[in-house]
Parts: structure tokens; C-alpha cells; sequence
């Protein structure tokens, strides 16, 4: 009996010897820093375009007393996932691309209020409304309004103004 607890106490020591070597043995993986490849040319791109600005002025005049307006956002960067380990990554995967026309950020808890898309042609492609589906599930479980606007659309601020439910009349 003696020289099996020896042995199982020989077998916990290697062990563990074995474990430190492993993990000694083990060095940080250096990142090596991004370099551009030369034969690669980067240019501005415009944010946005003519009529995207012609919106972002409006809805900025609408509600400039009320809200930060904000374009081009990732969805990602609105809202915060609270989860176990697997399903945040899951979750970050599925809204990492998605990005939002504009966003209404409350200029005193810092945090979106509103998001504005742009609806997309009268028959929008299967995969555009997987996405506006998408984006709505995750704003509406955030508790983020969300408004679609048309941008082929004449929007006067006052209109605006009531739509985001800033107007003076209310």
C-alpha cells in the first residue's frame, strides 16, 4: 500500500514538473506591427453621399437642442453584450458588419436614443431585409428607437422634428 501512494505521489510530481516546463516553455506571441504593402493605394472615401447629407443637415437641425446626430456607425458600438464567453462572440459576429445611417446619441447619458436607416429600393434584395431585420431585433431588445426614412423623400426639419418626438407642439 505504501509504494502505491509513493508512486502516485512520484506520478503527481512529474506531473507537475512537466506542467511548469510546459508552461515556461511558452512565450508570448510577438504581433508584428501592420505595414501597408506597397503595391496597395489608399484614398478618401466620401462618407457620405449628396443626399445622405442632405438628411444628416435635416435630422441635425431637427433635433439639435435634444441629440448628437452621428453617421455611419457600426451597430456594435450602440449597444453593449452583456453574456457568457460563446455567446457574445456569437453575437458580436453576427452584428460586427452592420452598420446604421444614423445615430441619435443623448448628449447627457452619452448613449444612442434613436437610429435612423434608410430604406432601401421598393424591392429590397432577401439579404437587405435579413439585415434590417437583424439590426431591428438587436435595437429593439436594446430599447433604441429605430426610424426609417425614405431618402428619395422631401423632409421639412419641423417633420423631422416630430418624428423623433422633439417637436416644440409636444
Amino acid at each position: 500500500m505504501e509504494s502505491l501512494f509513493i508512486g502516485l505521489g512520484i506520478a503527481l510530481l512529474a506531473f507537475l514538473v512537466w506542467r511548469l516546463r510546459a508552461s515556461s516553455t511558452e512565450r508570448p506571441v510577438e504581433k508584428k506591427p501592420f505595414v501597408l504593402p506597397p503595391n496597395v493605394i489608399l484614398r478618401p472615401e466620401p462618407l457620405l453621399t449628396d443626399t445622405d447629407l442632405l438628411l444628416y443637415n435635416l435630422i441635425r437641425l431637427a433635433v439639435e437642442d435634444h441629440y448628437l446626430v452621428f453617421a455611419r456607425v457600426s451597430l456594435w458600438s450602440v449597444v453593449s453584450v452583456e453574456a457568457e464567453r460563446t455567446a457574445r462572440s456569437q453575437v458580436l459576429k453576427q452584428i460586427a458588419l452592420k452598420q446604421l445611417d444614423f445615430v441619435l446619441v443623448h448628449p447627457g447619458t452619452k448613449t444612442a436614443e434613436q437610429v435612423v436607416l434608410l430604406a432601401e429600393d421598393s424591392s429590397p434584395q432577401p439579404h437587405e431585409v435579413t439585415r434590417t431585420r437583424e439590426i431591428q431585433s438587436v435595437l429593439q431588445a436594446a430599447g433604441i428607437t429605430l426610424t426609417t426614412l425614405n431618402p428619395h423623400t422631401s423632409y421639412t426639419v419641423p417633420q423631422l422634428a416630430r418624428l423623433f418626438g422633439v417637436s416644440d407642439e409636444e
